[in-house]
């Protein structure tokens, strides 16, 4: 599994946040937390192989962003994206 940055980031209207899931994979989510630490959105993955989702800014405020793959319980990656208005 592999989570790569998303892209544009910085970004002020949407970003697209791709992945890599192998065929085995039983469950894998993508999880947003604020800086905090807070988790404000989860995500559940379905396609395997090569995807990506679209993240759209009306959820959230400007500001700095994690966002982690969880594939098969196991953190795999986390990454920062940057959101501005």
């Amino acid at each position: 599994s592999i989570l790569f940055q998303n892209s544009p980031n910085p970004f002020s209207d949407k970003t697209e946040i791709t992945y890599y899931l192998p065929q085995n994979i039983q469950s894998a989510f993508l999880y947003i937390y604020d800086m905090n630490g807070n988790q404000l959105k989860q995500i559940t993955l379905t396609q395997k192989g090569n995807a990506s989702i679209i993240i759209n800014s009306r959820q959230f405020g400007a500001g700095m962003y994690l966002y982690s793959l969880i594939a098969d319980n196991q953190l795999i990656d986390t990454k920062r994206m940057i959101l501005t208005k």
